[in-house]
This record gives structure tokens, C-alpha cells and sequence, in this order.
């Protein structure tokens, strides 16, 4: 009994590993590589030509696409996370536990969600470039933009929520390192100010996001290296 439940902690530190080292790989080169790539603008924020950047999009078809491939996979792999996140941490607070993966899955529905806008910005735009670049169809392609640009505050919002939940209890739990868990913690209160700050159209400075860009590649090689350890109940 004992080896088999050594074997199930391996198993789950893997795939925890994995799940935190895939969603990394795949939202990063996405949303930091490919799709500022073809877009030309950085990130969701408004750009300076709409009709230059459905322009880009047109051209960028290909880009575009894979964009949208990247991103269905860290949906898929954020819901995966959060549910390993649950089974790891579920006796330090099943009621808290539940709620973040219930956002886990909120913020994995939502990326879809910006996918499927992305995807009508991308037939809109050649729509856009075949129609000879009108200026009366500029206002569309800036709603479809603005409109993705909200649904990912909102599923950053989420992922925050959750997350905050999830690295509260795994520094409970001691089931990783408690300074990792203490990072993780930390750096998604920047985030989720940052996030805030979008919501009343402030622009948050990139410094608060960029302590926990490390983070999740960071966490995932050391539950790979040193796997975690069995939680700790906590009545």
C-alpha cells in the first residue's frame, strides 16, 4: 500500500509539473511571441490603426491561426491544472478548493471564448481587405477588437481569483516549497491590480506583472525535479 501511494505522488507530481510547464510554453510563445507578431500591436491594448492592424491580421492568416491553436491547448490545460491543483490541495479547504477550480474552469471557458473572437477578427479582416479597406467598416473591427481585449481582463480576473485561492493553500498544504508558494501568492496580486487598474481604463505599468511571468516555468521544473510532497490536513 505504501509503494502505490508513493507511485500515485509521482504520478500527480508529474502531471502537475507538466500541466504548469505546458501552460506556461503555450500561453507565453502566444501571447508574447505570435500573436504581437501578427498582429503588430503589443499585447490587447487599442492600436494606433485599426485598419493597419486588420491589415496585419489578413496578411498574418497563418499566424493567427496558430495563435488560436496555442491558446484552445492552455484552455484545455488550465482547466487540467486547476483540477490537479484541487486533488493536491482539497484537505486543507474542500469548499475553497472547489471554488478555485471553478474559476480555473471560468478562466478556461473564457480564454475559448477569445479565441472564437479572434477567429471573426480574422474573417472580418480579410473581409475587411477584400471590400478595398473601407473606412465605414474601421468601427466593426475595433468593437471585435475591444471586445476580445475585455474578455481577457476578465479571464485574467479569474485566473487571479483562483489562483490567489490555490497558492494560499498549497503554502498551507507545504506541498511544494513554502517560499514558491509564497511567490506564486505575491506575484498574483500584482497581476490582479494590474487587472483591476485595465478595468477603469488605466494602463498598469509592466512591472507589476512581471514577477509571476517567471513563475509558473519556475514551479514546474521544481515539482518535476523534486516532485511534491503528501498535504498536510489541516482541521
Amino acid at each position: 500500500m505504501k509503494t502505490f501511494n508513493m507511485e500515485t505522488t509521482e504520478k500527480r507530481s508529474r502531471l502537475l509539473g507538466l500541466a504548469f510547464l505546458i501552460q506556461f510554453v503555450t500561453s507565453f510563445t502566444s501571447g508574447v511571441i505570435v500573436l504581437p507578431r501578427a498582429t503588430g500591436v503589443n499585447g490587447f491594448a487599442l492600436p494606433d490603426s485599426i485598419g493597419r492592424t486588420l491589415a496585419n491580421i489578413a496578411r498574418n492568416a497563418g499566424l493567427i491561426q496558430l495563435t488560436i491553436l496555442m491558446e484552445l491547448v492552455t484552455a484545455a490545460v488550465v482547466i487540467f491544472l486547476g483540477a490537479m491543483l484541487f486533488t493536491t490541495v482539497r484537505r486543507q479547504h474542500e469548499g475553497l478548493a472547489l471554488t478555485a477550480f471553478g474559476l480555473y474552469v471560468l478562466e478556461g471557458l473564457l480564454i475559448a471564448v477569445k479565441m472564437l473572437l479572434l477567429f471573426a477578427l480574422l474573417v472580418f479582416s480579410r473581409q475587411f481587405i477584400a471590400a478595398g479597406n473601407p473606412g465605414s467598416l474601421e468601427p466593426m473591427g475595433k468593437l471585435l477588437y475591444e471586445v476580445m481585449g475585455y474578455s481577457s481582463k476578465m479571464l485574467n480576473f479569474a485566473f487571479c481569483l483562483g489562483g490567489t485561492v490555490f497558492y494560499a493553500l498549497l503554502f498551507m498544504a507545504r506541498t511544494v516549497s513554502r517560499p514558491l508558494s509564497l511567490w506564486g501568492l505575491i506575484s498574483t496580486q500584482g497581476v490582479l491590480a494590474g487587472v483591476v487598474m485595465g478595468f477603469f481604463g488605466i494602463s498598469a505599468p509592466i512591472y507589476v506583472y512581471v514577477p509571476y511571468i517567471p513563475f509558473e516555468l519556475v514551479i514546474a521544473l521544481w515539482i518535476l525535479a523534486k516532485g511534491v510532497k503528501k498535504e498536510e490536513a489541516n482541521y
